[in-house]
């Protein structure tokens, strides 16, 4: 055989086999940048003065509001430590005045004051997912 051809075929060879590989770690590195670029945006559920990030969901059967006041339950799968930064920030932005904070057995709990209204927000951990628990209450009824 002659050599310039077995070397364009060994060429083509080579680059059919590396060709898909390449593929492969341009679609892994696109999924990548289009994740984090699909990340849920924060948003206003229950409280109209409380930011909840977009990656909770809502647990409607546990969840219990009346006249902007009572318990909104979420969950997710995200790191206690960066929630709890998160709502210091956010409820901070939002008016509220930070009262309390305090760690206890893997849990995170917050306290908040605003005008007349109190809020406490517990995060909890566990293997399957964090757990968050938003109470709202008038500051006489505590």
């Amino acid at each position: 055989m002659n050599r310039p051809i077995f070397n364009l075929i060994m060429a083509a060879i080579l680059f059919c086999l590396v060709s898909p590989g390449c593929t492969h770690m341009k679609e892994t590195f696109s999924d990548t940048e289009t994740k984090s670029q699909t990340q849920p945006s924060s948003r206003y559920l229950a409280f109209n003065d409380i930011l909840v990030p977009g990656f909770l969901t809502n647990i409607n059967k546990e969840t219990y509001i009346t006249n902007g006041h009572g318990r909104l339950v979420l969950s997710g799968r995200v790191e206690g430590e960066s929630l709890s930064q998160f709502f210091m920030t956010s409820m901070y932005s939002d008016g509220w005045i930070a009262l309390n904070q305090y760690t206890f057995q893997g849990s995170i709990k917050l306290y908040f004051k605003k005008n007349e209204r109190i809020s406490s927000i517990l995060i909890s951990e566990n293997p399957l997912g964090t757990r968050v628990e938003i109470w709202v209450v008038p500051q006489g009824k505590i």
